[in-house]
């Protein structure tokens, strides 16, 4: 039974451990990417997700990054991953820090090679003195017919491959840890409101954070020479009724308040009215194009407008009003600032002017410096792949029937052979000289 458990553990090391494997798993996630850039993401076009067949919506193609199904190819991704550098760790690091020197000419790299001739201890002395001067370090052995020495310069670079392996288990973990312990969302309300943080659309993750969100002012500003500059948001957090922090964003100038950032994400014009009903001023903002509406206290009248005339002195409104459910509107017409109106018998209304309304997305990640983190390693992983090849020289003296006998040298940088030999012909030349 025994033997069964640990045949069976070996079988399962097998399969993550297979390189074809990963390849596998690398094309599906690849291919299910590619899906979710073909399908309309849920989260991201919510009316065109939901046109698309009922069927692939069931299958969680219209939210392909939450489905469990895209979670597992993640996880069997980061197992083989895991898996493989586990099983190359103990290679890796023979090859960098427990190299032995070769034991006869055979085991010297063939395919970049030079021969030199010369007394056994001068030629000693210059190979070493060489490789030490040009940063190798030297490890050497005392044989039977002569010596022989193995040398690596830039060691770091034999974790190149395993480091960029790793950096993407990494990501995977602080998507992870962004998806299940954070929040993304998005509100868009008008200067003057506040709101509790709790109350936002959230389109993934779940809000834990309790504090209120006051905007003062939202701003959509122009230069002189009519090019928009930006849109700007005075925003402030409110905590226990306090105000504890105040702001003002801008696009790629966001707010951070305990790891939640608000980024400024859109604008729309809209208005400040003035309902009189019933002896009651009721103060209202709508947004362009329909945007919201306003349905007076006790009727079926709803309010909205179509259309708006920015202007920053005296902004003009073209209004819409319906009642219930019926399709067209039972009044319609042109509102200029401070101009009151009758609508329907049932309230006064009254333009007042320009009211702003500002698009804040809010997102929460935690796992931001966990995937920080592994983008830094895979960029240091591809360095030190790329740009910090090891370069490992060997070599093997054979002494004849006196001290004169010949140094057969060998080089290799992992699987590249392109600037070994030059590298190679630079130190023997050196050697040579010394």
């Amino acid at each position: 039974m025994k033997e069964q458990r640990e045949g069976l553990v070996e079988d399962i090391w097998r399969f993550f451990s297979s390189m074809k494997l990963g390849l596998l798993l690398l094309g599906l996630v690849a291919l299910v990417a590619g899906l979710g850039t073909v399908f309309p993401q849920a989260n991201l076009e919510p009316e065109k997700a939901k046109a698309v067949g009922q069927i692939w919506q069931t299958l969680g193609f219209t939210q392909i990054y939450r489905t469990s199904w895209f979670g597992l190819l993640l996880g069997l991704l980061c197992v083989n991953l895991i898996v493989c550098s586990i099983q190359r760790f103990q290679g890796i690091y023979n090859r960098t820090f427990a190299l032995k020197p070769p034991e006869n000419v055979s085991s010297v790299p063939n395919k970049v090679r030079a021969k030199l001739v010369g007394d056994s201890e001068p030629l000693k002395k210059s190979v070493l003195g060489v490789l030490e001067h040009s940063g190798f370090k030297v490890t050497t052995k005392l044989g039977d017919k002569g010596w022989s020495f193995i040398a690596i310069k830039r060691r770091l670079g034999n974790w190149g491959s395993l480091i960029s392996h790793i950096s993407f288990v990494v990501l995977v973990i602080g998507a992870i840890l962004g998806t299940t312990l954070g929040f993304k969302g998005f509100f868009m309300i008008s200067a003057g409101t506040t709101i509790p943080i709790t109350s936002i659309n959230v389109s993934k993750g779940t809000v834990k954070e309790d504090f209120n969100v006051h905007i003062y002012s939202a701003e959509d500003r122009f230069l002189p020479n009519g090019e928009r500059d930006n849109w700007y948001t005075d925003m402030a957090i409110l905590e226990n009724g306090q105000e504890v922090i105040r702001q003002t964003i801008s696009v790629n100038h966001p707010l951070t308040y305990k790891g939640v950032t608000f980024y400024q994400s859109s604008f729309a014009n809209g208005a400040r009215l003035t309902v009189d009903m019933k002896d009651q001023k009721i103060p209202v903002v709508l947004q362009d194009h329909g945007g919201n509406y306003f349905q007076a206290p006790g009727t079926d009248l709803y309010l909205i407008i179509a259309a708006m005339k920015n202007d920053p002195q005296k902004p003009i409104i073209l209004y819409q009003v319906y009642r219930g459910q019926e399709v067209d509107p039972v009044q319609t017409g042109q509102l200029n600032t401070g101009e009151t109106i009758d609508v329907q018998g049932e309230y006064r209304l009254t333009l007042e002017g320009n009211a702003g309304f500002t698009g804040l997305q809010v997102k929460q990640d935690p796992g931001i410096w966990v995937v920080w983190l592994g983008c830094a390693l895979l960029l240091l992983g591809l360095m030190l792949s790329f740009y910090w090849r090891t370069l490992v020289v060997s070599g093997v003296f054979e002494s004849g029937q006196e001290a004169e006998g010949a140094l057969t040298m060998g080089a290799l940088a992992a699987k590249v052979t392109g600037g070994v030999q030059q590298e190679l012909d630079r130190l023997v030349r050196d050697i040579q000289a010394k």
